[in-house]
């Protein structure tokens, strides 16, 4: 006796399933039109030369009518290809492309529809073919297709058409837009290269390379490279560069296989061994570093989305960015113009904080701040300062209390108020007494990065309430530009205070 592995006609149906994310799905059918070209590149190159065109994909979608259609003028089909094209899991006579495990026209088109047809007719013929493919159908053992010959405009013409209907799914604004945004990164190195026109509708997928992109070192050289080594007798190629103006969702590398992108912008690889902790943080390196590189001898997922990384292939990998990578990462980690003074911010992380502040500037949220939210008045603001200041004075110790002249401050760092409690609450209204309540809980502080964030940010805060202070009891009456320009020279103390130092330093040096 022996048993034997079946798989019925039903598993079609398990299709729909698959972890595929639209645009892969759809890049399915882009896959195929561009290894058309590849394997038949000189006879196409012939033809469109007289024809005055190129490789042509376009891609048209209508939510309403259930209709999702590719179409391209590459080499198209014989009777034969399409017999194996839709044969599941034969894989292609060409495996070194970007078609590989036969799987991708049928799992993609189930994905996406439960009927679907294909059209095509292979230059050099004067027969085209059609077939129909009723998933439900195949789900109940009726595997025969309904197939009929095309007529094309005779031996020139050449064409492959995939019409989805019947959708598992709708795509709407947002998705509709992320799809086109992954087209476009994914075959980025055919536009690139000028291979391929891909439209979405009436609308051009393109793909542009910032011609300013890089950081420049001291002499202008922009800061990119390339790289090559080898993991398991497999080449890793590519590049890796540095970002003058870059955000998270900018930088990442992408993972290249077979010229198309398989993971990649928007969504790209952050190895560990360069940004840290899994998929990044949000530092300088996760916002400035950037790369592509190159993995074709490397297995990919069917679905196209990642590569199938081997045994400790991707350690490997990983290990071997750092090594050519890792002097660029400390460069986008640490980089400086002014070596003299260690503590002041480099160009590169001035040039984040203010992409970053730009970004949040222009949010909705902060117009709605700005035009609607209302002014309260200075009595409702009083009390509150008041009500505040007695709940925690009589309740908290102080965090410390500093004598200065005449004037007493007394700090109150809060770990346990309110949310909704303001970021600061002073109270400088007497005469001899300043008194300083930051919020722990208030959403900015969980923004505060190490010790020198925490320092920086109490200092602003006590410095307001001293200037505050200095503003009611030496000037006539609270102005913003005084309380400005009170708080300009207690932010100038701790460069004074280190001033100091040095010449007593350096005098005791001299005796």
């Amino acid at each position: 006796m022996s048993l034997q592995l079946r798989i019925g006609p039903e598993a079609i149906t398990s299709y729909k399933r698959l972890a595929y994310t639209p645009w892969h799905a759809i890049a399915e059918f882009v896959d195929n039109s561009t290894q058309s070209y590849f394997d038949n590149e000189q006879k196409l190159r012939e033809a469109f030369a007289v024809e005055g065109r190129g490789l042509e994909v376009s891609i048209a979608y209508d939510r309403n009518q259930q209709i999702l259609r590719v179409v391209d003028n590459a080499m198209g089909m014989s009777y034969n290809e399409l017999e194996r094209a839709l044969h599941v899991a034969m894989p292609p006579q060409n495996t070194k492309g970007r078609c590989k495990y036969g799987m991708g026209l049928k799992t993609a088109a189930c994905w996406l529809g439960n009927e679907w047809e294909v059209k095509t007719k292979k230059l050099g013929e004067s027969i085209g073919h059609r077939v129909v493919v009723e998933v439900d159908k195949i789900a109940r053992g009726e595997a025969d297709l309904q197939y009929s010959e095309i007529r094309g405009k005779g031996l020139i013409d050449h064409f492959t058409i995939v019409e989805i209907r019947k959708h598992n799914r709708a795509f709407h604004g947002r998705t509709l837009g992320k799809i086109k945004l992954f087209l476009r990164s994914m075959y980025r190195e055919d536009f690139r290269k000028k291979i391929l026109s891909l439209l979405w509708g009436d609308i051009p997928l393109t793909w542009e390379d910032a011609a300013d992109q890089f950081l420049p070192d001291r002499v202008g050289k922009p800061y990119r490279k390339d790289f090559a080594f080898t993991v398991d007798g497999k080449s890793v190629s590519g590049w890796v560069g540095i970002l003058a103006h870059g955000s998270r969702e900018t930088a990442g590398f992408s993972i290249i296989h077979c010229g198309r992108v398989v993971k990649g912008w928007p969504e790209s690889w952050r190895p560990q061994s360069l940004y840290g902790q899994y998929q990044g943080s949000n530092d300088l390196v996760n916002q400035r570093l950037i790369g592509e590189i190159h993995l074709n001898e490397f297995d990919v997922s069917h679905t196209k989305d990642d590569i199938l990384w081997l045994g400790d292939q991707e350690d490997q990998v990983e290990a071997g960015l750092l090594e050519q990578c890792g002097d660029y990462r400390d460069v986008a980690k640490e980089y400086r113009k002014y070596k003299d003074d260690s503590r002041r911010p480099s160009e590169i992380e001035t040039a984040t904080a203010i992409d970053e502040f730009r970004r949040e500037l222009s949010s909705a949220e902060i117009v709605d701040l700005i035009e609607i939210e209302q002014v309260p008045p200075q009595e409702a603001v009083a009390q509150s300062v008041q009500q505040i200041t007695e709940s925690v004075v009589s309740t908290r110790p102080d965090t410390f209390t500093v004598k200065i002249g005449q004037l007493t401050v007394r700090l109150f760092v809060v770990s346990d108020m309110s949310p909704n409690d303001p970021y600061v609450t002073v109270d400088a209204r007497r005469a001899e007494e300043v008194i300083v309540i930051i919020s722990q809980s208030h959403p900015h502080w969980a923004q505060l990065k190490g010790s020198e964030g925490v320092l920086n940010y109490i200092r602003h805060c006590t410095y307001d309430g001293m200037a505050e202070w200095q503003a009611r009891s030496k000037a006539s009456r609270i102005d913003p530009d005084t309380i400005k320009l009170l708080k300009d020279k207690l932010l100038r103390v701790p460069f004074e205070i280190e001033k100091h130092a040095g010449q007593a330093e350096n005098g005791n040096q001299s005796a």
